[in-house]
């Protein structure tokens, strides 16, 4: 009778959204493990501020999306590591923002820039090559493009639709 109980509802969000360092931060200490990558949260964890109030951290939801997956991988939704094809949000990338110069590139052989150009161009100037053939790491390049991306070094920003 003499208990007043706060309740507050669940903030559920979307991968990579802070969930797990907001707990750490009003923990004061390092709870639950963080990571820059989507996904680090694989289940529900229960910790205790106070006797009376108590923190959850559980994964983040992904709800199915009208976003297409290569905007999901660009804002943090889906992670780079699991893409079978990195090639299309590569150029998705490249068709939104001017990448060559962003990254300093040579210029292809041909009329324009292809994802795959793009990444071979990349793997060519970081030195990124395959093991047995010593090919350019087109695959390796795409990730590292891609984790620009991620990590914020290279911006893509998206107007809403109707907005001008």
């Amino acid at each position: 009778l003499g208990w007043a109980w706060l309740t507050v509802p669940p903030r559920p969000g979307l991968p990579n959204a802070g969930k797990s360092s907001v707990l750490n931060a009003l923990l004061g200490r390092s709870a639950v493990g963080v990571s820059r990558a989507p996904g680090r949260t694989r289940y529900f964890q229960t910790h205790f501020l106070t006797a009376s109030v108590r923190l959850c951290d559980c994964p983040g939801l992904v709800f199915p999306s009208r976003a297409p997956p290569e905007l999901q991988v660009l804002a943090g939704v889906y992670p780079i590591a699991q893409l079978q094809d990195p090639y299309s949000a590569v150029g998705f990338l490249g068709s939104r923002l001017a990448l060559p110069p962003l990254l300093q590139l040579r210029p292809p052989n041909g009329p324009g820039w292809t994802a795959w150009e793009l990444c071979e161009a990349w793997a060519e100037k970081r030195g990124y090559k395959t093991a047995r053939a010593a090919r350019n790491d087109v695959a390796r390049a795409a990730n590292g493009i891609l984790r620009l991306a991620a990590e914020g070094r290279i911006r893509l920003c998206l107007t809403p639709p109707g907005f001008t």
